[in-house]
């Protein structure tokens, strides 16, 4: 929790950083482009190489050069030398690794816990990640007035010194698959074949896509502060918090069910709750209430992440499993970024409640869709079809018809 909380306090200090150098929020939007290409273009690369090499040492090596890659970014800017091109240097080079780290995280996951507890630990790895956003930017903000913008980046540096223990310390590993010298493009080729050919598989990562591309209205939150609920900072603070809030309570809520057979139906329940209530915050017109209808969607939206994280991991042939997790960062982190750009764009056009509410739609109409046409999908339980299971090195064996 420590290093994730660290991440959301530098990030903070960066893009603090950046504006006190530019003075512009322009640079700031640039920063986050230049952090997704990279990320994009490697991730199917990345996913490849994540199936060809043992994977605790494959992230154990990536997480030593991005805290290498923080050092020296931190020494930079408590010298006083840093400039702009460092700090989009910076985060061009850290995506890249990043296209390898979260395959490398989400592959290895199903080798660190028994097969029945695996959608708790998805859970409490996301509420990790995604629950400290309460927490983390405030942080961040408090360091920056309390001991500077350097001091802050060095907390992260002590959060990458922790967790490079962390994974040192681990006995979990796994061997690489058996065809370790196939070239790469084939590679690619080949986990793009295998999605395209598991309806289930495909059908999630699509709609993940749809997800990232026309829910990601995060950037228009400080419109309705400012125009809609005329809250201030303080208010705005709390709205960008709301989801993580949500994120905490999906948390409680999967750790009190447990394992949920019908993966599926909870999958499509939480797509068409999150949708809803997204439309309903829209058009609230008072603030505490859209304060809850966010931290609705943040629950509904994190059930629907986790849920749909363990069903890839369960279902995914075992040599097949880092291109798949690479394909769903490109869903998830990658198309993030361009989905915010679309709504703040569509709100230009339509205000930033339509633009909020059309996104949410699309969503919803998304789901609905795959639940309607992809039966697969909507009669999805928790066991791998045709009685796959994890075989004695550890890998879950391919159901029949994937061997």
């Amino acid at each position: 929790m420590g290093f994730h909380v660290s991440v959301w306090m530098q990030q903070v200090a960066q893009n603090w950083l950046l504006y006190e150098l530019t003075g512009s929020a322009l640079h700031i939007g640039l920063n986050g482009v230049i952090r997704t290409v990279p990320f994009l273009v490697m991730s199917l690369y990345a996913g490849s190489i994540v199936d060809r090499t043992d994977r605790r040492k494959l992230l154990l090596t990536v997480e030593c050069i991005l805290g290498t890659l923080i050092l020296a970014l931190s020494l930079l800017v408590v010298s006083g030398a840093v400039q702009v091109w460092h700090i989009y240097s910076f985060s061009f080079v850290t995506a890249v690794f990043a296209a390898f780290e979260i395959p490398a995280q989400q592959a290895l996951l199903p080798h660190t816990v028994p097969r029945e507890d695996l959608m708790t630990a998805v859970a409490l790895n996301s509420m990790l990640r995604r629950g400290t956003q309460v927490i983390g930017p405030a942080l961040g903000g408090l360091s920056i007035a309390a001991f500077g913008v350097p001091a802050t980046f060095f907390i992260n540096c002590a959060g990458y010194v922790g967790l490079i223990t962390g994974i040192a310390l681990m006995r979990s590993t796994n061997p690489p698959a058996d065809r370790v010298h196939e070239p790469p493009l084939q590679s690619i080729l080949e986990g793009l074949r295998y999605v395209r050919a598991e309806r289930v598989i495909g059908s999630l990562l699509v709609l993940e896509c749809l997800f990232s591309l026309c829910g990601s209205f995060n950037p228009l939150l400080v419109v309705l502060a400012r125009e809609v609920y005329q809250v201030g900072p303080e208010g705005f603070g709390l709205l960008q918090s709301a989801p993580g809030i949500g994120t905490i309570l999906g948390t409680l809520g999967i750790a009190m069910v447990g394992d949920v057979r019908q993966k599926g139906r909870l999958m499509i329940g939480a797509g068409i709750v999150y949708a809803l209530s997204v439309i309903a915050f829209a058009f609230c017109p008072f603030f505490l209430p859209a304060v809850a209808l966010l931290a609705l969607s943040g629950a509904a939206d994190f059930i629907r992440g986790t849920t749909r994280m363990t069903t890839l991991q369960l279902y995914a042939r075992g040599a097949m499993l880092g291109r798949v997790m690479g394909l769903d960062g490109m869903s998830t982190r990658g198309l993030g970024q361009f989905g915010g750009f679309t709504s703040s764009t569509m709100s230009t056009l339509m205000g930033a409640p339509w633009a909020i509410a059309a996104g949410a739609i699309a969503c919803l109409v998304a789901t609905l869709g795959v639940a309607w046409r992809v039966p697969e999908m909507r009669d999805l339980t928790d066991a791998p079809r045709d009685g796959g299971s994890i075989n004695s090195s550890g890998e879950l064996a391919a159901p029949a018809s994937a061997r």
